[in-house]
């Protein structure tokens, strides 16, 4: 009897089976996977990411390209969220931690992925009261 990790893992491989292929340039492969090129080598996360992300009502996913500001727009994100908490700048969270500490990375190596259509995301996250920005 084959155990659960296992059969994800057939699983798995008959999709990725499954999918249209094209040579990579930073990966052995590209598939399409929901009309999305992913990279072999990230097929893994976005795919378990789907899977498993429940998103909710009150999250904000900020997505940006790497070195173009996340940093910035994470603390600016951080600041409108909790203006009304954090009103006073003495003691202020952003004075003393870094931005990325205070607004997680989803998963490692899914945090590049930018501009991701809502399909990726998860399924049905477009009809959900939660923001992208």
């Amino acid at each position: 009897m084959a155990s659960m990790g296992e059969q994800q893992a057939n699983e798995e491989d008959k999709l990725i089976l499954s999918l249209p292929r094209e040579r990579g340039w930073l990966s052995p492969y590209l598939y399409l996977f929901q009309e999305f090129w992913c990279p072999s080598t990230r097929f893994q996360a976005v795919n378990n990411f789907q899977k498993y992300f429940q998103a909710k009502d009150s999250d904000i996913i900020v997505a940006s390209f790497p070195k173009s500001g996340t940093t910035w727009l994470k603390a600016l994100t951080f600041a409108i969220v909790n203006h009304q908490h954090l009103s006073s700048l003495e003691n202020h969270p952003l004075l003393t931690s870094n931005s990325h500490d205070l607004l997680p990375f989803f998963e490692s190596t899914f945090k590049n992925f930018v501009k991701l259509s809502a399909r990726i995301l998860q399924p049905g996250y477009e009809d959900q009261e939660g923001k992208a920005i």
